[in-house]
């Protein structure tokens, strides 16, 4: 598609560049035939008085040559503007066409992913719909009831979902951490996050999934402190009951701070 913008455009300015070089050809052809036309009939018929004239004339030419000369300088400069013009716009046409691929391609690599998420999320519903699918997946821990399994693999698409939520309808991270900073008064949910840490370790320690874990870990550790605290006060049972909701740091007043 882009060779067959790309092509017109050359066209036009080859044509154009040709039509003004054959205009200041048969200006110039012209002007030389008519000036030795002049010179032959004068030196048939012409006298010393004719031939003073005609030098007038020719002086007259000369300077006619000049102004013609200057005029197809002129064209040729104004050509080449003209043509520097198109390249520029040219240029500015490729980058951003260059830069609408790598946004499509961008958008398509989430799509996929997004998918895959969706896909991750069917499966994990169908293990907790049926008991003996469930019994497929791997233990959170030896010491997990088959009902507490399910608790937690529903948990498991709680988190998936936000993660869906973060590609899918461009929610900003920080939206996420406090949707979590939500679901982490739950202790099943802080449960989940606990059992869970060694398949997040085996993460791409480059990829956004990782990094966006750790700042979920930095807010789960938060929960578990307060929970600690509250449970060597007697204020919260050890299995059980809600935290109050721990405010999330925004990263950018992090930063600041350090």
């Amino acid at each position: 598609m882009k060779d067959d913008m790309e092509a017109p455009e050359s066209w036009i300015t080859m044509s154009r560049v040709f039509w003004w070089m054959f205009a200041a050809l048969v200006g110039t052809a012209l002007t030389l035939a008519t000036g030795v036309g002049m010179a032959v009939l004068l030196g048939r018929q012409g006298n010393a008085a004719d031939w003073a004239m005609w030098s007038n004339v020719g002086q007259t030419f000369g300077v006619l040559s000049s102004i013609i000369s200057g005029l197809a300088l002129v064209v040729l400069v104004g050509t080449a503007r003209t043509q520097f013009q198109e390249m520029r716009e040219q240029r500015r046409e490729l980058e951003r066409q260059r830069r609408l691929h790598v946004q499509q391609g961008s958008e398509l690599q989430r799509t996929a992913e997004a998918h895959v998420g969706l896909l991750h999320f069917r499966i994990l519903k169908m293990a907790i719909d049926d008991p003996s699918l469930a019994e497929v997946w791997p233990e959170f821990g030896p010491d997990v009831t088959p009902e507490r399994n399910r608790q937690l693999l529903y948990a498991n698409l709680i988190y998936q979902l936000q993660r869906i939520g973060l590609m899918v309808k461009d929610d900003s991270q920080q939206e996420m951490l406090e949707t979590m900073r939500y679901l982490f008064t739950s202790p099943i949910m802080r449960e989940y996050w606990r059992l869970t840490e060694y398949a997040r370790s085996g993460l791409p320690q480059d990829s956004d999934e990782i990094r966006l874990a750790r700042k979920v870990d930095r807010l789960w550790r938060d929960y578990e402190a307060v929970a600690s605290s509250e449970r060597r006060n007697g204020r919260v049972p050890p299995e059980s009951g809600p935290l109050r909701p721990v405010s999330v740091v925004d990263d950018r007043k992090e930063a600041e701070a350090a």
